[in-house]
């Protein structure tokens, strides 16, 4: 018996407006069919970068990026709707990033 589904992407973009981004995965989470957002938490990096996670109902998203090399990592983990997978991954790209999906289960 499966419990989650899980999606992962590696991103390629501007990084370095990082309330800019934060603020955009926020609402790509928001957005996401059958997801139910509880809380969410940022830490920033010295010298750029930061960790995102934002707890949902249905269990986490998370996004982690390296404005150095202006690159991303961003997942997915859900055992709600399983639309939110494929969601995620569209919602990313529509923010004019190139995605690269390295997992789903």
């Amino acid at each position: 018996m499966q419990l989650v589904d899980t999606v992962q992407v590696e991103l390629t973009g501007d990084f370095s407006d990082s309330v800019k981004t934060w603020q955009d995965f926020l609402t790509v989470v928001n957005k996401l069919s059958g997801v139910t957002v509880i809380s969410s938490i940022k830490h920033d990096f010295p010298g750029g970068g930061f960790s995102g996670l934002v707890l949902i109902a249905e269990s986490h998203a998370a996004i982690h990026t390296w404005t150095e090399y202006n690159r991303a990592w961003a997942e997915l983990v859900t055992c709600g709707d399983r639309r939110a997978l494929t969601e995620f991954v569209e919602y990313l790209s529509a923010l004019g990033l190139d995605c690269q999906r390295i997992a789903a289960a």
